[in-house]
């Protein structure tokens, strides 16, 4: 029930924030993610028509009306009249940015139907990374001395799962990135903040025969990181995920 009642609308969440809620394993988010593209494309286009009624009916014919004052010598007629109201219309941010909500929704519906691939909304993808780049700054400085990780191996049920306690983010896990650790390989559950040198864990479970390995990242907890990560530019994120989409 929850799947498609609250599913359509918490899918537009980044993937840190759904992880977060406490009812996340309860709702499959692929037929969630999938309604929710299509009622976005069908409200983008709901939108694009009303914007354009209302913008030829009032805001274009004022531009229209005040472009003719300045040039009284010309008199279009209706043909003339309609595709410079187009036009207006076709170059205002408003249009663009509805475009742009419609492609969203086509890019979420086909990703969850086709690579089961979980695509929030950009603009609060945008306002979790900033947030994510402030907190690592004021971190920063505050930074926990540079330990190895710690493994400890879980039971999830039938399926082995693993716990690693890091003294540093790993920003590339946030990704649906498959990790590859001992020749297995495991997918990122849930990632967590707590206290201590190794303040940052994650929850790896075992991918079980059939589900799709993403991009490989090769894991070695002895690995310490010489000097703290850093979140990339926000603006070189965003293009990176726009070019995946």
């Amino acid at each position: 029930m929850l799947t498609y009642l609250l599913g359509p609308f918490l899918s537009l969440l980044p993937e840190t924030w759904r992880a977060k809620l406490p009812w996340a394993e309860s709702i499959r988010w692929r037929p969630a993610t999938f309604i929710s593209g299509v009622l976005e494309v069908l409200a983008s286009l709901c939108a694009l028509v009303v914007w354009y009624s209302y913008s030829v009916t009032h805001h274009t014919q004022v531009q229209l009306d005040s472009a003719l004052r300045g040039h009284p010598n010309i008199h279009p007629n209706e043909m003339m009249m309609g595709l410079l109201g187009y036009i207006f219309v076709a170059l205002n941010a408003v249009t663009w940015t509805i475009c742009w909500f419609w492609f969203e929704g086509v890019v979420r519906a086909l990703g969850a139907a086709f690579t089961e691939e979980i695509v929030g909304t950009l603009p609060l993808w945008i306002i979790d990374k900033s947030y994510r780049v402030l907190r690592q700054r004021s971190q920063s400085r505050h930074q926990p001395p540079l330990v190895a990780d710690e493994v400890t191996w879980l039971s999830d049920g039938q399926a082995e799962a693993l716990m690693i306690m890091s003294c540093q983010p790993k920003s590339t896990w946030q990704n649906r990135r498959t990790i590859h650790f001992k020749g297995e390989f495991f997918k990122v559950e849930k990632s967590l903040t707590g206290t201590g040198p190794r303040p940052y864990v994650y929850h790896l479970k075992r991918l079980q025969p059939g589900e799709i390995i993403r991009a490989t990242e090769n894991y070695d907890p002895l690995a310490v990181p010489l000097e703290p990560q850093r979140e990339e530019n926000i603006w070189l994120s965003a293009y990176r995920a726009l070019r995946k989409r």
